[in-house]
């Protein structure tokens, strides 16, 4: 175990601090190599079950981070897959609403183009209507013209006449 082998070397650091130094050496220290020996031998001990547990935790990493990556090229495939779908779909309804755009938009422009066309033929019926209600009262003051020029003739020569007979009865009477 990590901690066995940490406890180990703690104990080694241990018995170092503990021994003497050699004042004529540099680095140099006395120690009871009973209690050296019996702490290399705990170390050798500990190290393969430390090894085979660190062996252990990589190759359960390793297959972890297999795991992981299958799981997560699962994950992107499904996304992939999802978002064509979704980019199919959002591309017909987006061609749908165009295409309702566009119709409205034709729609609309004929509609525009019936007022205008009806907007025009308004105006030149109207306009042709006034034309027609000028010609009609022309020729209408110039029948009435006529009528009275007419009559104005017409009573100009009863005038006349019955002038001429007021005159000739006029004249008899002063024969008589």
């Amino acid at each position: 175990m990590v901690s066995e082998f940490n406890k180990n070397l703690d104990e080694l650091e241990n018995l170092l601090e503990d021994s003497w130094s050699l004042p004529i050496a540099n680095n140099k220290y006395i120690v009871n190599g009973n209690t050296m020996r019996s702490i290399i031998e705990a170390l050798r001990d500990s190290l393969p079950q430390e090894l085979k547990k660190a062996k252990e935790v990589l190759d359960t990493k390793d297959k972890t981070v297999a795991r992981a990556k299958e799981e997560a090229d699962i994950i992107v495939e499904r996304a992939k897959k999802n978002s064509e779908l979704m980019l199919s779909k959002a591309k017909k309804a987006s061609e749908q609403i165009l295409e309702n755009a566009r119709a409205e938009a034709e729609s609309l422009v004929n509609e525009q183009q019936i007022t205008v066309i009806a907007n025009e033929r308004a105006e030149k019926l109207i306009e042709q209507a006034k034309q027609d209600a000028i010609k009609m009262r022309n020729v209408t003051i110039s029948y009435i013209d006529g009528v009275i020029n007419e009559s104005e003739k017409s009573l100009g020569t009863a005038l006349s006449t019955l002038n001429q007979l007021k005159q000739s009865y006029s004249g008899s009477k002063t024969e008589q």
